[in-house]
């Protein structure tokens, strides 16, 4: 079955109707770190509205990509953060719009370029993952986007063993962090210049 599929026969499988992360990762049987990653970046880039997504998943994936990095074969999330819930309507929706995208995607994955999908190329990842997690959890404005894509296609390829799909999420996440430490730097700036303009103006 493909990773949209099974993304799709998701809720089906989930009993609450306001289900925990740790129910979601239950239903999901632990098996496909991939596809624990693909849900949960979901969500950093498809609007969720009554949910703070970056910070919900964003802490999620980090946890995930910290147990990548150290080799860990069964994911498991810390109870602050398995225990949070999402609504199971507001999960279809989340899945009905990304899903279409995804399976497009899909399409084009093979398995190719394995180098880049060892275990020890998995374990780098990971680190990237974990990045890529800080960042979508931090409050910047448009900041969950291209981190959330970079885990996304990350995922995808690692699912499908695919290396060019794994390279391309490389190079998104460099992308993204340059662009969000962009942003970042350029905000201090402009705090900088506020409090200097405003204690020569009480001066």
């Amino acid at each position: 079955m493909s990773l949209v599929a099974l993304l799709r026969a998701l809720p089906g499988h989930l009993k609450n109707q306001r289900p925990t992360l740790g129910d979601i990762l239950a239903a999901l049987d632990e098996r496909a770190t991939p596809l624990v990653l693909l849900l949960f970046a979901i969500p950093a880039i498809v609007p969720t509205p009554g949910i703070p997504a970056g910070m919900v998943f964003g802490s999620a994936l980090a946890f995930i990509g910290i147990q990548m990095a150290i080799g860990t074969k069964r994911i498991r999330l810390p109870p602050g953060i398995a225990h949070l819930r999402i609504g199971r309507q507001q999960l279809e929706r989340i899945l009905g719009k990304a899903t279409p995208h995804l399976e497009k995607l899909e399409r084009h994955l093979s398995v190719r370029l394995g180098c880049l999908i060892t275990p020890l190329a998995i374990r780098s990842i990971g680190v990237v993952i974990f990045i890529m997690a800080l960042l979508i959890a931090l409050p910047i404005p448009f900041g969950n986007t291209l981190p959330g894509l970079a885990v996304l296609i990350l995922s995808l390829g690692i699912a499908q063993r695919d290396g060019i799909a794994v390279a391309a999420g490389l190079g998104l996440a460099v992308i993204a962090a340059v662009i969000s430490t962009a942003i970042i730097g350029g905000s201090w700036r402009l705090i900088e210049i506020f409090f200097k303009e405003t204690l020569l103006i009480s001066a």
